[in-house]
């Protein structure tokens, strides 16, 4: 919520907290943090002929940041558990809900995969992504793409 004060024919905006947390939480654009999906990465994950689940890549072409906190992903506006969720980074493999107290760099040149466990993964066709989370940089971030399924 803002306030108006006048002073001398000029208008001063006054911010207050919950102005700040909207600035802080919308600091990135959303057209810039699309960026970071890696365009045809979409694609179901196979053992042996059964399909368990699907998987999409995020690199980091934007500037290094830290994540830690809540983690939701939205596939076709439909939220997905978070025990589903694990984040591969290198060697290292964190749950959804670990990033809730555990912090995990992501800086320039980085790649993760995101894996969800779901019997029979995503149906073929184009599908809607949305990640949600938290970087402790930048506070609140969305990013959002469609892809097909490879």
């Amino acid at each position: 919520m803002s306030a108006l004060a006048f002073k001398k024919g000029k208008v001063f905006i006054l911010l207050t907290t919950l102005d700040i947390d909207w600035c802080v939480e919308n600091m990135i654009p959303s057209f810039m943090l699309r960026q970071l999906y890696v365009k045809g990465s979409l694609q179901n994950i196979k053992e042996g002929e059964q399909i368990k689940g699907y998987s999409f890549k995020l690199r980091n072409n934007l500037g290094s940041g830290t994540i830690k906190g809540t983690l939701t992903i939205l596939v076709d506006e439909t939220p997905v558990e978070p025990e589903l969720i694990s984040i591969r980074k290198g060697e290292n493999e964190f749950s959804a809900k670990e990033l809730e107290t555990k912090s995990m760099p992501f800086d320039v040149g980085d790649e993760v995969t995101f894996i969800v466990k779901k019997e029979g993964g995503l149906q073929p066709g184009t599908h809607k992504i949305t990640i949600n989370s938290r970087t402790l940089e930048y506070g609140k971030i969305e990013i959002s793409f469609s892809d097909e399924v490879s």
